[in-house]
């Protein structure tokens, strides 16, 4: 690899840079172009025209990305690569990558080029949030005849969704929601929390707000000090207890269990015996909140109707046509193994038990994520209950 670049080629690559912040910033929706994620993804797709896979084979092995040795470090970086290279390739036919695919021909350089393209349209359109609805139904007479809507939010890591946090706070106050449940790592450990307190403090003046804790708010060590937050703005916070409400007309038992991250088997599972056990003779409509659907055989033991997570982040790239998802973050917690590559129960909603239905929200996580969505929107959860 030559390391003598004349001052020509530093000078395309300076305005190299200038062009690809000033394309994200002119034709990327506010709520994704973000100067402190767009200016780094732009220098690094200045740098690659040159270095091109030279520096995506130095960033497997000296630790550009996360886990730089396994195979999910080396998927992260492919549609970093592809998304962030090819409209500076396009403008360009001195960068190395056009140079690459001249060797197989104009047809074939020039197909290459449109592909890329179309995913790297693709790679943007992804970022973009969506509204997910479930109609569930529930056995009895709990729910009255115009039903109760429910709003998830799950693993927002402290994102932006433009100034204010606005453009996510209309969407949600747009559903016009009974209830928002919160189901974990809203916060995140590495982040600023100002996003995640504008956003619920906005949510929670108009709309009874509950919360659970995931990971990452663990892994931060602040829990106090986000919990003091979250109570200040309105929010309930459940950390192994039951609240009961009532929301339009029906009284609910809202259990919400902590995170397991730092707990033992044992202590985990006894908290979640333990608000099982507080409303199991109730009449109320029973919903358990827990950040994390891995443990849904634990879940189906006891008899909640409706159970919400998050966690999974849909796979982070979902594969389409089959719900299924690509690269889950790591599990951790008692008994769990090393990251999932191919999460089950990922985003959706999934019977668990006889009666039980468990939705599992694709959260809203971005810029806090090594890997791009992709064929995974970021997602709002809106829940409609009727009677069965």
């Amino acid at each position: 690899m030559r390391t003598n670049f004349s001052n020509s080629r530093l000078a395309i690559i300076g305005i190299a840079y200038l062009v690809s912040l000033s394309a994200a910033f002119a034709l990327v929706p506010p709520e994704v172009a973000q100067y402190d994620v767009v200016a780094p993804l732009a220098s690094a797709a200045s740098l690659m025209l040159f270095f091109g896979p030279y520096l995506l084979a130095a960033g497997c092995t000296t630790g550009f990305l996360p886990e730089p040795s396994s195979l999910y470090g080396l998927a992260a970086v492919i549609p970093f690569y592809i998304a962030h290279v090819v409209f500076l390739s396009v403008i360009s036919k001195r960068t190395s990558l056009w140079r690459r695919f001249g060797r197989f021909g104009e047809r074939i350089r020039k197909s290459a080029v449109i592909m890329m393209s179309l995913l790297s349209a693709a790679g943007v359109w992804y970022e973009l949030p969506c509204v997910t609805h479930y109609d569930l139904s529930v056995p009895g007479e709990k729910i009255p005849a115009d039903g109760l809507r429910l709003v998830v939010i799950s693993d927002l890591h402290s994102c932006r969704y433009g100034a204010g946090q606005k453009a996510l706070v209309k969407s949600v106050q747009a559903q016009k929601p009974d209830i928002v449940l919160l189901v974990g790592d809203i916060f995140d450990d590495r982040l600023p929390d100002d996003n995640a307190k504008e956003f619920f403090s906005a949510i929670a003046k108009d709309t009874p707000c509950f919360y659970v804790f995931g990971n990452h708010e663990h892994w931060s060590e602040r829990i106090p000090e986000m919990k003091n937050a979250l109570v200040s703005a309105g929010v309930t916070v459940l950390e192994g207890n039951v609240k009961t409400i009532r929301a339009n007309g029906v009284e609910i038992d809202i259990c919400g269990i902590d995170d397991p991250t730092y707990m033992s088997d044992d202590a985990w599972l006894g908290q979640l015996a333990a608000v099982a056990a507080k409303t199991a003779d109730s009449p109320r409509l029973k919903i358990l909140l827990s950040h994390r659907p891995e443990y849904s055989g634990e879940y189906a033991k006891y008899n909640f109707e409706l159970v919400f997570s998050g966690h999974l982040h849909g796979g982070q790239w979902g594969i389409p046509g089959t719900g299924l998802g690509v690269c889950g973050p790591s599990s951790g917690g008692p008994s769990m193994g090393d990251r999932p590559l191919f999460p089950k129960r990922a985003g959706g909603a999934y019977q668990i038990g006889g009666n039980m239905t468990m939705v599992v929200s694709r959260g809203l996580a971005r810029e806090s994520t090594p890997l791009p969505r992709f064929f995974n929107h970021p997602e709002i959860v809106v829940v409609n209950l009727r009677q069965l």
